[in-house]
């Protein structure tokens, strides 16, 4: 957008507002696209293109550009309303948002400003804009986005998000040189860290409204025209199993299968590249740990929703260490704060992300037995021999001690054949063999299939050859034929895949609190009627699950 800000606090007088003033101020050129008028009162902009114009009060922090196009999609936030625009000249949708309290009158505006020059706010509009967090309040307050991007220059790059329904957007938003300075000013008080040009970067948090989210801010001289932010939206309730499998993200053996191995106290690691929802498997993996387990978190921004956990029972103990990207001396490290938590007793470890030298202290404790519970974690990289690239080679952590990951979870996003939308799978599932010793050596378990679109079993799963579930059948009294390994796979698959058909009329009984509901009455079934042992064991199970299903409807 080519534009022009233009001061006019002398040329401005306190009439008609609504009159295109000030055009004298600026002779516009061919090329020119917007003047944007500022005064102390109220600031307006001027499109030429169709010689309209808008006027917002003083206090907003950011360009508001009218939308013309397609609807796809109208909802509303707060007092505002969204409409999801498909605009002709853009191949993205563009989120527009539109706040009807942002058009007061001249004696409004003149009252606001008084007010504003008091220093007493009490006006909920001043109190939004100017104490609290402006736009962001909107943005933040809509659960369909996932991510915001705000790029430099101001006014010259739209924000732009990632829309739970409609993938990459374009807003109708472009930040002001007040709202960029604002954010990066708010993120280093309440971060307590740096963000100047020896230290260009920051990751930092941000709370609106009990809303967390992931910042990354970056400014010059490592960002060339500005500064920037990344934010990426948390949500506050875990993703589950039932809510991947109704999105196609996994199907009900992987979930069956993924239930099993965390029962059974397995090690495992999600990898994918960035965006891809490895920490959103993580989180609902966790679910599938039944509440009466110690559980440990380890990360260095919270992006695990531990409050809901505790909301809902679970014992368990979150750590927040320092970022690998922070200057020493504001926080634990990771590794001590690992090192740490092994000494905590027996429990299971959820590791936010595994992307340093600390890692070595991990594969360590793993390999000795001190965590005797599953320990999962998340890291970078899109095939299993990646993941044993970083682990190994970059991170430090000798080969014998890699061993001890049992299963490797790899999930992508894939695209369509333009790359204007995509789809988050999980596409392979992979166990990591022991008898090898400078080459890894891994086995497919359950592949993706694009035809299906959908995880199928290979046939080393199908015919017993994991030297995963053998291991566990070594172990157990109970698991002595595959047969039976495989009896509990399937009917835990049943189970989710029930669950999914019975309720997925009702969205928002996917979520934790009914999936944790089921879990405990499939433990709790499993080991009164033990359906394993016979045919006719298996078919009272069945029928009293469904029967209990059936009580989430009411």
């Amino acid at each position: 957008m080519k534009y022009v800000i233009r001061d006019c606090s002398d040329c401005i007088g306190l009439g008609d507002i609504s009159f295109p003033m000030c055009r004298h101020c600026i002779k516009p050129t061919k090329d020119l696209e917007l003047i944007v008028y500022k005064n102390k009162i109220f600031t307006k902009q001027h499109y030429l293109k169709d010689d309209s114009y808008v006027i917002y009060p003083f206090f907003v922090d950011c360009l508001i550009k009218p939308v013309r196009g397609k609807v796809l999609k109208s909802y509303n936030i707060k007092d505002a309303n969204v409409k999801i625009v498909q605009e002709e000249e853009n191949l993205e949708p563009t989120y527009a948002i539109s706040i009807p309290h942002l058009e007061p009158n001249m004696d409004q505006l003149l009252a606001l400003y008084k007010e504003y020059e008091s220093n007493e706010l009490k006006n909920p509009l001043l109190i939004r804009w100017i104490k609290q967090h402006g736009i962001l309040d909107y943005l933040m307050s809509d659960p369909k986005i996932q991510e915001i991007n705000i790029n430099p220059p101001e006014f010259q790059s739209p924000f732009r998000i990632v829309h739970e329904d409609f993938d990459e957007c374009r807003t109708n938003l472009y930040p002001s040189i007040d709202f960029l300075n604002y954010l990066a000013t708010y993120l280093k008080i309440n971060s307590g860290r740096p963000l100047n040009k020896a230290q260009p970067q920051l990751d930092a948090e941000l709370t609106i409204e009990n809303q967390r989210a992931r910042v990354a801010a970056v400014v010059q001289p490592f960002s060339i025209h500005g500064i920037g932010y990344s934010i990426r939206r948390h949500r506050e309730k875990p993703w589950t199993y039932p809510l991947f499998i109704a999105n196609r993200t996994i199907n009900p053996l992987f979930a069956g299968l993924m239930s099993f191995m965390i029962t059974q106290g397995r090690t495992f690691l999600v990898a994918g590249p960035r965006g891809s929802g490895k920490t959103s498997l993580l989180g609902a993996s966790v679910l599938e740990i039944l509440p009466k387990y110690r559980i440990i978190t380890i990360e260095d921004t919270q992006e695990l929703p531990v409050n809901f956990y505790k909301e809902y029972g679970y014992d368990i103990l979150s750590f927040k260490v320092r970022s690998a990207l922070s200057p020493e001396g504001l926080e634990i490290p990771f590794e001590k704060g690992l090192k740490t938590c092994l000494r905590l007793g027996n429990s299971c470890l959820i590791i936010g992300e595994v992307r340093s030298k600390e890692a070595r202290v991990l594969y360590e404790a793993m390999r000795v037995g001190a965590m005797a519970n599953t320990v999962a974690g998340t890291i970078h990289a899109d095939n299993p021999y990646g993941v044993f690239d970083r682990v190994v080679n970059d991170l430090g952590v000798p080969k014998g001690s890699f061993k001890v990951t049992d299963l490797i979870i790899i999930v992508k996003q894939i695209k369509s054949p333009t790359g204007l939308y995509h789809v988050r799978r999980v596409t392979r599932v992979v166990e990591v063999l022991k008898e090898w010793q400078d080459e890894p050596q891994f086995r497919e378990l359950m592949v993706y299939d694009k035809k299906q679109d959908s995880l199928v079993p290979t046939k080393a799963l199908l015919e017993g050859q994991s030297i995963t579930i053998q291991n566990i059948m070594e172990t157990s009294t109970e698991y002595d034929s595959f047969e039976k390994v495989w009896k509990d796979i399937t009917l835990r698959a049943w189970a989710k895949e029930r669950f999914v058909e019975t309720l997925s009329i009702f969205k928002e009984k996917l979520e934790g609190p009914y999936t944790i509901k089921a879990n405990k009455w499939f433990a709790e079934l499993f080991e009164s009627i033990k359906p394993l042992q016979s045919e006719e064991a298996e078919n009272k199970f069945k029928e009293e699950f469904e029967r209990r299903l059936q009580l989430l409807l009411k």
